[in-house]
């Protein structure tokens, strides 16, 4: 017989009366893993912040982008490390998954379809007055 925590033993197959009985301590809610929580100085870290900020300004620069196009160049970049990855092993005579290397280049062909090949070109044009106050506004203050 089986006995979770204080309570009176159970027998096989049969459950507690309540399921907090299974918990030891509070429940918390599950903590994503985000990029500001991971040290940058891998070399795949890298690697993926050099795509990131290569092809945001392939694409006009970050401020010029939507939430859902950003979101779409960090999974290009992902699947770009994976596939820069595999070919790697490839190259050193290892043995790679087949299905995870298609798997990655048609993410990133798919992601390519959506965002657009072609450089997209920056506005260099004078700034508007407003905006040129505004700047030169913020660069004098300490």
């Amino acid at each position: 017989m089986e006995t979770i925590g204080n309570n009176a033993p159970l027998a096989p197959g049969s459950y507690p009366s309540s399921p907090k009985s299974y918990r030891k301590h509070r429940a918390t809610k599950p903590q994503l893993l985000t990029r500001d929580k991971i040290d940058g100085r891998s070399n795949a870290a890298r690697l993926f912040d050099r795509l990131v900020a290569d092809i945001q300004a392939d694409l006009g620069g970050a401020d010029r982008l939507s939430r859902i196009e950003l979101a779409l160049v960090e999974a290009f970049a992902g699947a770009s490390v994976t596939l820069h990855h595999l070919n790697s092993k490839l190259l050193l005579g290892e043995q790679i998954d087949f299905a995870s290397h298609a798997h990655a280049v048609s993410a990133m062909v798919r992601v390519a379809s959506r965002l657009g090949t072609a450089r997209r070109p920056r506005d260099v044009g004078p700034p508007v007055l407003s905006e040129y106050l505004t700047a030169s506004e913020g660069e004098a203050s300490p």
